[in-house]
C-alpha cells in the first residue's frame, strides 16, 4: 500500500508538471535563443500577485529594517544545505569535477559575501548518478522527472548535468545553461555554467524574476523606464515599476541585453524605447540579467536581497537555516568549505592564519546529521625555496573530539602525521628539504561526539 500510494503521488507530480508545460507553450513560442542564459522564462505572469510587495515597495525596505538589516549589513542569516546530484557516464566517468564543485560553492557564497545578501551555502552531499542517457536531460520532461524520482527534503537540491536542452517551435534544439523548475523547487545546471551561472538560479529559488520580464509585452505587463509612472486602471494601484517586469524599483527596466552589452560591460541598447516612448538606461552588472558577457553580473540589489531574505523566512526550512536558532550552531561551516577531500584541498598561504571548523549537516531528522569529518588543505612549496615548512596547529579551548592530521606528497605517501588531543592541543611541524610540488594536510576527526558546540582549530603554515 504503501508502494502504490507513493507511486500514485509521482504520478500526480508528473501529471501536473506536464499540464504546466502544456500551458506554457504558447507564451515561450517568442522567447528562443540559439544560448539561453537560464531556462526560467517569463511565465506564471499570475504568481507575482501573490507577493506582498507588487505595487508598493516600500513593504521591501520596511522589511529591511525589521529584521534589522542595515544595522549589520554582513550578518549572515541564512546557511543552506546544497545537495548535488551529479550526472556521469554508466561506467561512472565523466561528470564534473570535485574542483569545479569547489568553485562553484565559493563563487556562490563569494557573490553572496560581496552583496551582504545575508545567504552562505554549503555541501551537504554529492550523489552521483551513472546513467550515459542523462547526460543531455530535456527541458520539459526529462529534467523535471530526474527532479522528482531524485531529490532529498531539508536542503536546496542543484543538479549537474553536461547539456539541458530543449525544443523550439521551429524544432531547434536549445541549449540552456541552467534554470529554475518552479514546480518541483529545484535547480539544474550545465556544468559548463558560468561563475554567476549557480547564483542566478538561487535567485529565482527565493523569489527573483528576470528584470527584463515582460520586456516584450504590452503596456499591460512591461515594466517601463520612468519609476514614476502610476499604473492606471480600476483595480491597478501602485508604480508600473512596482508592478510589472520583475517588480522591484531599484532594478531598471530594461530588454533582453544579450547582444546589447560590450566588452566593457557597456550597455548600448540606447535606442531602443520602452511602450511609453522613453529610451533604456539599463544596468549591466545584475546577477538576474542576461548581458551578452557573463563577467558583467555581479550585483543584487537592496530590492532583490530584501525578496530573498523574505522567501526564505517563509521556507518550510527555515527554522534550521536561521543562525539567529543557537540549535544551528553546529551547522556554522568555516569560509574555506567545501574541502572534503584532496580535490577540494583549499590553500594554505604563508603566515596566514585560517580558522576552520568540524560542523554538522542538516537532515531533516536531526539524528541522522551527517558529520564533516575532513578538512584538506595544500601548500606548494616553490623550486627556488628551501624546502622548509612549519605548521603550527591549534585547537579550540572546549576540544572535544580528537584529529588527526597527515601531511601527504603529490604522490599520496604520507611523511608526517600527528595527533591533536585534549591534552595536547597545539602542534608545530617542522618539514625540510622538501622538494618542489604541492603537499596535502588532512585534518581527520575521530571519536565524534554529538554536542552543541563546532570543533574548531585554526593553522598557520611558514614557508621558507
Amino acid at each position: 500500500m504503501v508502494k502504490q500510494s507513493k507511486l500514485k503521488q509521482i504520478s500526480i507530480k508528473l501529471t501536473l508538471i506536464l499540464l504546466i508545460n502544456i500551458s506554457l507553450l504558447n507564451s515561450l513560442k517568442s522567447q528562443f535563443l540559439n544560448d539561453e542564459f537560464c531556462g526560467a522564462k517569463e511565465s506564471f505572469n499570475l504568481d507575482l500577485r501573490k507577493k506582498p510587495w507588487k505595487g508598493n515597495n516600500l513593504f521591501l525596505s520596511e522589511y529591511l529594517k525589521k529584521i534589522n538589516y542595515y544595522a549589520d549589513i554582513e550578518k549572515i542569516r541564512y546557511r543552506v544545505p546544497l545537495k548535488l546530484w551529479i550526472y556521469r557516464k554508466s561506467d561512472g566517468s565523466g561528470g564534473v569535477s570535485d574542483e569545479k564543485i569547489k568553485d562553484f560553492i565559493d563563487n556562490l557564497n563569494d557573490y553572496n559575501k560581496i552583496n551582504n545578501t545575508g545567504f552562505r551555502y554549503y555541501l551537504r552531499e554529492i550523489e552521483n548518478i551513472d546513467k550515459s542517457n542523462k547526460l543531455t536531460l530535456g527541458y520539459f520532461l526529462e529534467a523535471p522527472w530526474q527532479n522528482i524520482i531524485n531529490h532529498s527534503k531539508g536542503c536546496l537540491n542543484v543538479y549537474v548535468t553536461d547539456t539541458l536542452k530543449r525544443k523550439s517551435f521551429k524544432k531547434r534544439r536549445v541549449n540552456v545553461r541552467g534554470t529554475y523548475n518552479v514546480i518541483t523547487q529545484s535547480v539544474i545546471i550545465q556544468k559548463s555554467t558560468s561563475n554567476t551561472g549557480l547564483s542566478h538560479e538561487i535567485g529565482h529559488y527565493f523569489g527573483l524574476y528576470h528584470p527584463h520580464r515582460n520586456y516584450r509585452a504590452g503596456k499591460r505587463l512591461q515594466e517601463c523606464v520612468s519609476r514614476t509612472r502610476k499604473a492606471k486602471g480600476l483595480f491597478k494601484k501602485g508604480l508600473i515599476c512596482e508592478r510589472n517586469g520583475d517588480g522591484l524599483s531599484d532594478t531598471p527596466a530594461e530588454p533582453n541585453l544579450t547582444f546589447l552589452v560590450d566588452n566593457d560591460c557597456n550597455f548600448i541598447g540606447t535606442s531602443l524605447k520602452d511602450k511609453w516612448g522613453e529610451k533604456y538606461q539599463s544596468s549591466t552588472s545584475n546577477i538576474m540579467s542576461y548581458p551578452t558577457h557573463y563577467k558583467c553580473r555581479n550585483s543584487f540589489t537592496y530590492g532583490q536581497i530584501a525578496v530573498m531574505l523574505y522567501k526564505a523566512s517563509k521556507n518550510k526550512y527555515q527554522k534550521y537555516w536561521n543562525t539567529e536558532n543557537t540549535d544551528n550552531l553546529i551547522y556554522s561551516v568555516d569560509e574555506f568549505e567545501p574541502d572534503d577531500n584532496r580535490n577540494m584541498a583549499n590553500i594554505l598561504e604563508h603566515a596566514k592564519i585560517q580558522e576552520h571548523s568540524f560542523h554538522s549537516v542538516y537532515t531533516p531528522k536531526k539524528k541522522l546529521d551527517i558529520a564533516d569529518k575532513e578538512d584538506w588543505m595544500k601548500f606548494k612549496i616553490e623550486e627556488s625555496s628551501e624546502g622548509i615548512a612549519v605548521i603550527t596547529i591549534k585547537s579550540s579551548e572546549k576540544k572535544i573530539s580528537q584529529i588527526n592530521l597527515i601531511i601527504e606528497n603529490e604522490k599520496q605517501k604520507i611523511i608526517k602525521q600527528e595527533t591533536i588531543s585534549a591534552q595536547n592541543r597545539e602542534i608545530t611541524i617542522n618539514l625540510n628539504n622538501l622538494s618542489a610540488g604541492w603537499y596535502y594536510v588532512k585534518a581527520e576527526k575521530t571519536n565524534i561526539i554529538q554536542t552543541k558546540e563546532l570543533d574548531k582549530y585554526t593553522i598557520e603554515t611558514l614557508l621558507r
